[in-house]
């Protein structure tokens, strides 16, 4: 069975899930890196003075699920993304990595860990994606 993305899959103390309004109106595509815009709502990473604070989720009526910290949380990966069970993540145009891409700018350590290699996972539509699972149990 495949896995959902920007969702928790060990649950308990550790996950954190809050919902906002996606800037614009449009939606973030799950398993993106969301960074909060000047007027509250969400939207992708893009830039490295971007602050992530979380992973996107599903996107209900008006409002998003953002995960803030969680365990096993399926993540869309950058082209060429190569994870293993605990490397270091970055996150590149809102997708996740395990390398630090010095001639990108928008290249962005965070404070997570891989905790699986890479898998396929799905949105809520079905469609699939190169993905693998991260821990960040303190928040990115």
């Amino acid at each position: 069975m495949s896995k959902q993305l920007g969702t928790p899959y060990k649950r308990g103390k550790s996950d954190v899930i809050d919902n906002f309004a996606p800037n614009g109106g449009t939606p973030v595509g799950e398993g993106l890196a969301v960074t909060k815009a000047a007027d509250g709502t969400i939207k992708a990473q893009s830039a490295a003075s971007d602050v992530v604070i979380g992973v996107s989720g599903v996107c209900e009526i008006k409002r998003q699920s953002v995960v803030r910290c969680g365990l096993e949380t399926y993540v869309q990966l950058a082209a060429g993304a190569t994870p293993a069970d605990g490397k270091a993540v970055y996150v590149s145009g809102g997708k996740f990595t395990d390398a630090a891409k010095t001639g990108e700018t928008n290249n962005v350590a965070v404070n997570a860990v891989f905790c699986s290699g890479k898998v396929t996972a799905k949105d809520s539509k079905g469609n699939e994606y190169d993905a693998a699972a991260i821990d960040f149990a303190g928040g990115l």
